[in-house]
């Protein structure tokens, strides 16, 4: 038998799946129509020069994924429905959605809580939830704190704060925003949050109804996706580029799905890492405004830079009076603390106070002080410092064990901050199924299609770099490079 000269074994994608993709295209084109019956296993391994068993491997694949049916005793025949809808979308210019094929409805399930699950298995070298680990929290610095703290305030440590929040935070994070040209504006007010996910709770039951359509990034945070289809929204994906939210794609989404609400986050995008121009924010922030749509902002990865110059959040652009802005100590301080605060002019903050009010009553106050004694001591400056240099280091140390390790034609994005970075393979490997090897291999990411609202992303995965060491991050990539190579 002689190699068909359009498969190369050289090649680092295995040659099953080279020729998968040529008996795929084959049926795109229309050279086998729904029906169709396929040649003899043995007729293609001699017509494409490969072992009968390439064959089977190739026709499997082609069969899971609904290209062909085998029917006993018959062969194998061309499906009466080809998955072009939804299972393909046109080919695009943005870099992050990866293949064409999409996921069918029901193959990711449900990862949230999954996901932080597996977080706490020490059996399990996971990339897949973003958090600072142990070995970079304060741990100490919040232990002496907290104690000084509960001395401080006795028994008021233990009884209900302000329904916005226990006055000594709100004042502290705000010198701490306005120590970092960020100050909150005349107009505007704040508020205690559980973490930015609250937030996002909040924003949608106070301005959206079950049914209303919400403009998300495509791909965005699994969260508020999880979140929209919880509570009865319809999620509508606008495409992200290298420089963000695409105005293009918004300006039109915007005139087609009367939307009610728009979320983004700006600096280091979860989950492709990438941060939004000031040029962009502009302009999507007069769309926005034009169409009368409540934009939210998740900042929870803003204090989390370790290059390049920061730039204006959105609501300190002009015409921001539409602009609710989240932002966490979670990300940058401790993931345990569930903390954070929303930032919003006074009559959005009016409408939002009541549904808040009733979802958490008040919070306690005991982690505020602990927080807002650690902002005005200058004990946050000093442990972001720390935090931001190892964070390049780790990412640093990821983007080079994906070169090293993962086959040509990878791309991934390398984020100025923040915890994530972004990975599309080459077309044919499958995220979903690498994923369930890698769990069996001891290894944890998060899969490309948990953060589109469309099933797109077949061939991508998210990874966060901030959980391990460089030594245990490059060896862990190896491995999972080494999965990707195998046949």
């Amino acid at each position: 038998m002689v190699l068909d000269p359009t498969l190369d074994p050289g090649a680092s994608s295995p040659l099953y799946l080279q020729l998968q993709r040529r008996l795929r295209a084959l049926i795109q084109q229309g050279e086998w129509r729904p029906g169709t019956r396929l040649p003899a296993v043995p007729e293609l391994a001699i017509q494409w020069g490969v072992h009968r068993l390439t064959v089977l491997k190739a026709l499997a694949g082609l069969k899971r994924t609904g290209w062909i049916q085998t029917v006993q005793g018959r062969g194998s025949f061309v499906a009466p429905h080809l998955p072009e809808a939804p299972g393909l979308r046109a080919s695009s210019e943005f870099p992050f959605e990866g293949s064409p094929l999409l996921v069918h409805d029901g193959e990711l399930g449900s990862w949230l809580g999954e996901t932080l699950e597996r977080a706490q298995d020490r059996h399990l070298v996971s990339f897949s939830a973003g958090f600072i680990p142990s070995d970079l929290l304060p741990g100490e610095q919040l232990r002496r704190i907290t104690a000084q703290v509960l001395k401080d305030l006795g028994s008021e440590a233990w009884v209900y704060s302000a329904p916005a929040g226990h006055a000594p935070y709100l004042e502290a994070v705000s010198r701490w925003l306005a120590s970092e040209g960020e100050a909150i504006e005349e107009g505007w007010g704040i508020r205690a949050l559980p973490g930015a996910q609250s937030g996002l709770a909040l924003a949608l039951e106070s301005f959206t109804v079950p049914g209303d359509r919400v403009l998300v990034e495509s791909p965005c945070y699994v969260g508020i996706l999880a979140l929209i289809r919880a509570l009865g929204r319809e999620a509508v994906p606008v495409p992200v580029d290298r420089q963000g939210l695409d105005p293009d794609r918004l300006a039109s989404a915007l005139q087609r799905s009367e939307a009610k609400m728009l979320f983004t986050v700006p600096s280091f995008h979860n989950p492709t890492g990438m941060t939004q121009s000031k040029a962009r924010r502009e302009r999507v922030l007069a769309l926005t405004r034009t169409h009368g749509v409540i934009l939210v902002t998740d900042s929870a990865y803003g204090d989390l830079r370790f290059s390049g110059n920061s730039l204006p959040p959105y609501r300190r652009l002009e015409g921001a009076d539409h602009v609710i802005h989240l932002g966490s100590f979670s990300k940058s301080l401790a993931a345990g603390l569930r903390l954070g605060y929303l930032i919003a002019k006074d009559d959005l903050l009016r409408r939002m106070a009541p549904i808040q009010e009733v979802q958490t009553i008040a919070q306690p106050p005991l982690l505020q002080a602990v927080v807002a004694r650690f902002l005005d001591t200058g004990g946050f400056r000093r442990h972001l410092a720390r935090l931001r240099r190892a964070l390049k280091e780790r990412r640093d140390a990821m983007v080079e064990a994906i070169a090293e390790s993962f086959p040509p034609g990878t791309q991934a994005s390398e984020p100025k901050g923040g915890m994530h970075l972004w990975v599309v393979m080459p077309e044919q490997f499958s995220a979903l199924e690498l994923h369930r090897e890698a769990l069996t291999h001891g290894i944890g990411f998060a899969p490309g299609p948990l953060f589109f609202a469309d099933g797109r992303g077949t061939n991508c995965l998210r990874l966060n770099f901030s959980t391990h060491d460089p030594v245990t991050t490059r060896e862990a990539i190896a491995r999972l490079g080494h999965l990707v190579h195998r046949p």
